[in-house]
């Protein structure tokens, strides 16, 4: 029994070792993703103008339309939406690991389970804004606060909210929106996996 115990607490041990490893490359991996995005995205906004034709797509000199931009947006968005589904994935992932080492824990020490972790470690009672590890938490909501700040950054550029000429940027400017609200949807969605995860 004792070195069962034993191997339970140096499971404990090598698990943080893990994730910690973990988050470190995954936040190496994450940051050069946005800088690159937001490098091309960045280049893109400040060389557009509009004193060319909004329905033109091509480069005229080291300058863009508006079309052009709406459409590098959109691109920069769904990149947002599919770095935050990653992070959503990875945090339930992180949670439904996390109640499955307790369960097992607690069935091998029973009573002495909360004398040694006490709450440490576990991962129920986690509300709908603190459901996700905070490492992952910080990563989705800085990635939503960019995706806003990119919208509201083309919805004041001069000239690009007039789609009487381009009704396909139109389309695309309604993509942009809808790819925030997908982005919330899929936090929600994760948070209600969450909860039946507990339930079970």
């Amino acid at each position: 029994m004792r070195r069962i115990r034993n191997n339970i607490l140096n499971s404990i041990h090598e698990q943080f070792a893990e994730n910690q490893n973990h988050h470190q490359a995954l936040f190496i991996q994450l940051l050069i993703a946005l800088l690159v995005l937001f490098g091309g995205f960045g280049y893109t906004y400040v060389h557009t103008t509009d004193s060319i034709p909004y329905a033109h797509t091509y480069i005229q000199g080291m300058y863009v339309s508006n079309s052009i931009l709406i459409t590098v947006t959109l691109v920069v968005l769904l990149v947002l939406l599919l770095l935050n589904l990653i992070i959503l994935h990875l945090g339930y992932a992180f949670r439904r690991d996390q109640t499955l080492n307790m369960r097992i824990r607690k069935k091998e020490l029973g009573e002495e389970y909360d004398d040694v972790f006490g709450y440490l470690y576990n991962p129920s009672g986690k509300g709908f804004w603190s459901y996700l590890p905070n490492f992952y938490a910080i990563f989705f909501w800085i990635i939503s606060i960019l995706q806003l700040i990119v919208f509201i950054g083309i919805c004041v550029k001069k000239g690009l909210i007039c789609f009487s000429k381009s009704p396909c940027s139109l389309v695309e400017f309604l993509a942009c929106f809808f790819i925030i609200v997908i982005s919330y949807f899929f936090y929600y969605n994760t948070y209600e996996k969450y909860k039946r995860l507990l339930s079970k």
